[in-house]
């Protein structure tokens, strides 16, 4: 039996790419992936990676929050900069983790972390 993700996920996916007027086969070139996974992230039989609802969100134009769950949350934790309880979205462990302690970070640590990940990913391309 498939799981199914949190519905507004879903809808926030296919009214988005409605509004753009893109097709999903269109949307799916873009990203890179068959339109079958596409459509499953509409239909709420998958959910896609964090780094395919940022791609979703830049191709869409709107802010990634726009295409998270609200309800869906599995942590929370104060924000170091805006001290509001920021909840943690469907993430795995690890990810969960990162996140998490990042969100820990004082505004001089972060900027350290981002600028040594992206050292990183440039390396392993």
């Amino acid at each position: 039996m498939s799981k199914v993700i949190h519905t507004s996920t879903a809808e926030k996916l296919r009214k988005c790419r409605d509004h753009c007027g893109l097709s999903q086969l269109q949307v799916a070139t873009v990203l890179g992936i068959d339109r079958s996974t596409y459509t499953g992230y509409e239909s709420g039989r998958t959910e896609p990676n964090l780094t395919t609802i940022v791609k979703l969100a830049d191709l869409f134009d709107v802010d990634v929050t726009t295409l998270l769950p609200k309800e869906d949350s599995t942590a929370s934790l104060k924000d170091s900069d805006s001290k509001t309880t920021v909840p943690v979205y469907s993430l795995s462990k690890d990810e969960q983790t990162l996140v998490l302690s990042f969100r820990l970070l004082s505004n001089k640590q972060k900027s350290s972390v981002l600028a040594k990940i992206t050292n990183m990913s440039k390396t392993t391309k």
